[in-house]
């Protein structure tokens, strides 16, 4: 009986941990605690590691997306755009759009709804864009005035593409790039489309994705599309209907040429240019916030 109770007793002995088999449990709880920290971190939008942004693939998904302020993230550092070098290109396909003529803002047209007066078209919001970027976010900002629209409006891509490959080539430190555009007006939109922000009338917004179907080479439309949606649901929190609904269209719109490409309808043609101008400063406000989450390591730069 007692050699029984022995035998068991060196069983049980021999299935339980030994020292050497707690020494690494210990360690390995070690090693995962940090590891925790750095999740924990980076859900919360520490912008000093890149955070990838899957969009959606779907168009139920993409209305999800679009409504979920869960995805709106408190950015702790605004400055990830603030650097010596340039880091954001603005101009216009389209570079003679202008707005509505009221007393204030007689212009010369050239056109239906549009002028070659930088003071009056799409060129001076472009310009009150750069400004507040510059001198309230220290982003350095370079703003192309070229007008792409000679000798035929149809080919204007053609050339505005030209002039963001030679950017592209000379300021390598450009990350992100803003065609600026003004809509134009539909008999569905409301005669006073406009939103009211602390007692200033600001146009309202929309972002056009592009996704590049019948092109050989795609744009990068995850990239764009989760940037463009981030960007409106910062709007719509602002002020609701600051931002229409992003606009996906078949199109590439240039928007190849880089991961963070954004096309941005600023009001329409039943606006006035006051209008068009005030909006910048949000609009200034929601790019330098939402592009911190925004970044994607240069190794996932795969158009899809």
């Amino acid at each position: 009986m007692k050699k029984n109770c022995k035998r068991y007793r060196l069983r049980k002995r021999s299935c339980g941990p030994s020292r050497f088999a707690w020494l690494l449990l210990a360690l390995g709880w070690i090693a995962v605690i940090p590891l925790s920290i750095s999740v924990v971190r980076t859900a919360k939008g520490d912008c000093s590691e890149p955070v990838p942004v899957f969009a959606p693939s779907g168009a139920d998904e993409h209305a999800e997306l679009h409504s979920l302020q869960a995805a709106i993230d408190p950015i702790s550092d605004p400055g990830s755009l603030r650097k010596s070098e340039p880091t954001v290109l603005i101009y216009h396909t389209h570079t003679t759009e202008a707005y509505y003529k009221s007393s204030e803002d007689e212009y010369r047209s050239t056109s239906e709804w549009r002028t070659d007066d930088p003071a009056k078209n799409v060129i001076a919001v472009g310009e009150e864009l750069k400004q507040i970027l510059e001198t309230e976010y220290g982003v350095h900002v370079i703003h192309d005035v070229t007008d792409h629209e000679p000798p035929k409006l149809a080919t204007a891509y053609e050339r505005s593409l030209m002039t963001m490959l030679k950017y592209r080539n000379e300021c390598p430190s450009i990350v992100l790039y803003i065609d600026l555009h003004r809509d134009a007006y539909r008999e569905t939109d409301q005669p006073c489309d406009f939103v009211t922000v602390n007692g200033t009338e600001c146009a309202r917004l929309m972002f056009v994705v592009g996704k590049g179907e019948k092109y050989t080479e795609k744009p990068f439309y995850t990239t764009n599309l989760s940037l463009a949606e981030r960007i409106s649901a910062r709007l719509n929190i602002i002020e609701p209907s600051f931002a229409r609904q992003v606009r996906i269209k078949s199109g590439r719109y240039n928007q190849h040429v880089a991961p963070n490409c954004l096309l941005v309808e600023v009001g329409h043609n039943a606006n006035t240019l006051d209008q068009a101008k005030a909006s910048m400063r949000y609009l200034a406000e929601c790019i330098v916030l939402s592009y911190c989450s925004e970044r994607i390591p240069a190794s996932d730069w795969v158009p899809n």
